[in-house]
């Protein structure tokens, strides 16, 4: 290789060390600025790599701050539960209160068309006959002493017992008597047809016995309601569990401020459904364990749970004591 070229050689190659492409000295030409003040990238990975050690590592959870965190999400979750229901049980809820709503609709209207008359509600120890063991019975039809909101026990399959009670006309279905969560089963192994009850002071007959000891209202027209209590805290008609329900005719004693006489039911995640004279309906949610269990004595009664409002809320609701003469 001749000199000139030799040294065409060793140029170029300097050259692209020294940001430079020429192959000639009198070529060059810069292509790349100078390194000058630049740290090459193995140092700089080296300082980031000391700053990093330097750095002290970042803090762990304190056993307070853990608590305190699993307890938060015990809090949402609790509050969350309710609306995690399934829907079939948030639709069977709203399908009993659209029930009781067309119940209470057509007891205002049956009051309506006759001069205030609440609809009469009887009892099974009506006595005398009177209780009504099929839909046909005479002296159990409209106009005739022993006529009723529905007749008969709700164990009874005859359909007649409900479309012969005195507000069917204003209901026309049999399904709105039905709560979907009630799984209560007829005489006849058949789904009950009935699931609402109404509150005996409500034109209930016979009157309840204590009535002697401790005078309580018994309202027979929409105006003596208004006289005594609020139209929107008189009870109407209730969700009666399916421990106590027999008759239409559903009973508190004030009599016996701790002691409950029929089952309210707890179908809807522990509630029930209720309406009102003013015409409003609502849910219930209970807190008595012995209501939530179901527990029933027949006419003596049983214990309300000391630790619950709720026989009270309802005591309060069913009825007044009477007025001294």
């Amino acid at each position: 290789m001749s000199d000139a070229r030799q040294n065409r050689w060793f140029f170029g190659v300097i050259g692209r060390f020294d940001g430079f492409e020429e192959l000639a000295p009198h070529e060059r030409r810069p292509t790349a600025p100078p390194m000058v003040g630049r740290r090459s990238r193995g140092a700089a990975l080296t300082q980031c790599f000391a700053q990093t050690l330097e750095e002290p590592p970042p803090a762990a959870f304190t056993l307070v701050e853990l608590v305190v965190v699993i307890f938060t999400l015990a809090v949402l979750a609790a509050l969350a539960l309710p609306l995690l229901a399934s829907p079939s049980v948030q639709s069977q809820q709203i399908q009993c209160l659209n029930n009781v709503k067309q119940l209470q609709m057509a007891w205002t209207s049956y009051a309506g068309d006759n001069r205030g008359r609440i609809a009469q509600s009887v009892a099974e120890n009506i006595g005398f006959g009177g209780f009504a063991t099929s839909g046909t019975q005479a002296n159990a039809q409209p106009g005739q002493p022993y006529a009723s909101w529905v007749l008969g026990d709700a164990s009874n399959p005859d359909p007649t017992l409900i479309t012969h009670g005195l507000i069917y006309p204003y209901v026309g279905s049999l399904g709105a008597y039905k709560c979907p969560s009630d799984l209560k089963t007829n005489t006849a192994g058949a789904p009950a047809l009935r699931t609402y009850s109404m509150n005996a002071w409500m034109d209930g007959a016979p009157t309840w016995p204590n009535n002697v000891t401790t005078p309580m209202v018994t309202f027979t027209n929409l105006a003596g309601i208004g006289s005594h209590m609020q139209p929107a805290g008189a009870l109407v008609f209730v969700e009666e569990s399916y421990a106590s329900i027999n008759d239409g005719y559903w009973i508190q004693n004030l009599d016996q401020p701790t002691m409950w006489i029929d089952d309210p039911a707890n179908y809807h995640l522990n509630a029930c459904s209720l309406t009102f004279a003013d015409g409003h309906c609502q849910s219930r949610t209970w807190t008595d364990k012995n209501v939530l269990a179901g527990v029933w004595n027949n006419y003596i009664g049983f214990p309300c749970d000391p630790t619950s409002p709720d026989l009270a809320w309802v005591q309060a609701r069913c009825t007044v004591l009477s007025p001294a003469p």
